[in-house]
């Protein structure tokens, strides 16, 4: 069994529902990369759980990327 990533720059973001509920890194843009659950998606901003259960709204013009990792049979 592997492990892929999937990588979404910031511009492909806006809109893609299926990210919530996966768990993720997020890039800023100021390169601090957060770990936890995209709780919502919407064109302007993504919300964010931490591991610590705090949220967090993020605006998509400050995201530079988000990846999640997806397990492979190969």
């Amino acid at each position: 069994m592997g492990k892929r990533q999937v990588i979404y720059k910031g511009s492909e973001i806006s809109g893609k529902s299926e990210l919530v509920g996966k768990e993720v890194n997020l890039v800023t843009t100021e390169q601090r990369v957060w770990h936890g659950t995209i709780t919502a998606v919407d064109q302007g901003k993504v919300e964010f759980k931490d591991s610590r259960f705090w949220k967090h709204s993020f605006e998509i013009g400050n995201i530079d990327k988000i990846y999640t990792e997806v397990v492979t049979d190969y």
